[in-house]
């Protein structure tokens, strides 16, 4: 269960960093894909939370970065209107 960050770039041209506890988040983004903030939300959410649950089955327990990260992503999210778009730059 590697830990995977997922690097965009914002609408206001910022770049960042999404961390997640598990690989299976490569399973919701791809390289060089342009997603609109609600859809990129809806992937971070899914992605995050199907990460978390592996964590929980695994060891017992759910990840609670990924349900931080979760709501930074949320915060920042509603800084920018849901028809603006975020770049996938790489995922490691």
């Amino acid at each position: 269960m590697p830990v995977t960050h997922v690097n965009i770039e914002w609408p206001d041209h910022k770049t960042d960093q999404i961390y997640s506890p598990s690989s299976v988040i490569e399973e919701y983004f791809e390289v060089g894909a342009i997603l609109t903030i609600s859809d990129f939300l809806a992937k971070c959410n899914a992605g995050l939370s199907e990460a978390s649950e592996r964590v929980r089955l695994k060891f017992g327990y759910a990840c609670t970065s990924a349900q931080a990260e979760t709501f930074r992503i949320k915060d920042r999210c509603d800084a920018f209107k849901a028809t603006e778009n975020v770049k996938i730059l790489s995922i490691k």
